[in-house]
């Protein structure tokens, strides 16, 4: 292995317990500089995934189980450290933590990721009935914040966690008609929306407590807004989050969010990832400093094409890419939990190879 750069030496020292010392100096070192800085010094590209849910399936737990028992999760993201050999250790995207902690339902399954069924607030009085969520008591934020630890006591290698986006945590709440409410009724939606962002953030603080050196926040529904309503619905709130934080936070929307990409730009976030967007058309519409992150099909390259497929698609990415410096390979959103193991490895594996 030619460590070349901070990443190959981080990732390499970081899964050895008898340099643990050095390891903390380099995560010391790492946690010193912005991530556009990290990637121009790197030799090479940089890979990054939502890989939990394959993982948990492959280490024989089920996806209910594992993420329920903070020493399953752990032992999944283990399995991505040392086997599927990510540039950063990314805990399991799962959007129903801080919706569940609140008062929604949820629905568990053994090979699917946990999905929200109910929506709590009706009305306003719903609204004030509910309390903020104590992240080290409440629901399954716990055993988030444990498998967070874990990680940090074994590894010194980059460790993210997921928070979900303040209007998606207010769509899960209130339901459909938060959608109505943004044309409608708009002053109807700030408390909720307020509340969210309590929630998120002291989620979140309690994640880079236990270890966390980035955070990604998932707006799933920021794409259905239009640009002046992502501006008041979810922009604004989104950037309070982030100011509140000392950590640098990657703003991930689903879906197609061209319409997007200079909101985004200014919440504050360090990166932004994308899903169904033309990734190079974005290098001049981004600023210079502003990482972009993605978007390999998770579905149709990932998960349903061979291992050349995913090595073509890959690649051919990476090459268009070929200007910006800021950038890091990754699907466009979590891969699918029957996602094949080959697959996953072929996209590592040509990520990896490729040098500036």
């Amino acid at each position: 292995m030619g460590l070349t750069n901070l990443v190959d030496l981080m990732n390499w020292v970081g899964q050895r317990k008898r340099l643990r010392l050095l390891g903390r100096i380099l995560h010391w070192v790492a946690s010193k500089l912005r991530v556009s800085t990290i990637l121009r010094m790197a030799g090479r590209r940089v890979i990054t995934a939502w890989a939990g849910a394959p993982a948990i399936l492959i280490t024989n737990s089920t996806i209910s189980e594992a993420l329920s028992d903070a020493k399953l999760h752990f032992k999944a993201m283990k399995f991505t450290v040392e086997e599927l050999s990510l540039d950063t250790i990314n805990l399991t995207l799962d959007l129903s933590v801080e919706a569940e902690a609140c008062g929604c339902q949820v629905r568990f399954a053994d090979h699917t990721l946990p999905s929200v069924v109910s929506n709590p607030v009706k009305t306003p009085e719903d609204l004030e009935k509910l309390e903020i969520p104590n992240p080290y008591q409440d629901g399954r934020m716990p055993i988030f914040i444990e498998a967070m630890k874990l990680l940090r006591d074994n590894y010194t290698m980059i460790k993210i966690a997921s928070v979900i986006g303040p209007f998606t945590l207010a769509v899960h709440l209130g339901g459909v008609n938060t959608f109505v409410y943004t044309k409608n009724n708009p002053e109807k939606l700030k408390p909720l929306l307020d509340f969210c962002v309590q929630v998120i953030t002291t989620y979140t603080q309690a994640l880079i407590s236990a270890g966390a050196d980035m955070i990604v926040l998932v707006e799933p529904t920021g794409y259905m807004l239009t640009p002046n309503l992502y501006d008041l619905f979810s922009k604004f709130y989104t950037k309070q989050i982030i100011d509140s934080l000392d950590k640098p936070v990657i703003l991930h929307i689903c879906g197609k969010a061209n319409h997007l990409i200079e909101k985004m730009c200014k919440t504050g976030a360090a990166a932004i990832s994308v899903d169904d967007v033309d990734l190079p058309s974005l290098i001049d519409r981004v600023p210079s400093d502003m990482v972009i992150i993605g978007n390999i099909s998770p579905i149709k390259i990932i998960w349903q094409g061979s291992p050349e497929d995913v090595q073509k698609e890959t690649l051919g990415l990476i090459n268009s890419m070929s200007r910006k410096k800021e950038y890091i390979v990754a699907p466009a959103c979590d891969l699918m939990p029957q996602t094949p193991l080959e697959n996953i490895k072929s996209f590592v594996e040509v990520v990896k190879k490729k040098k500036w």
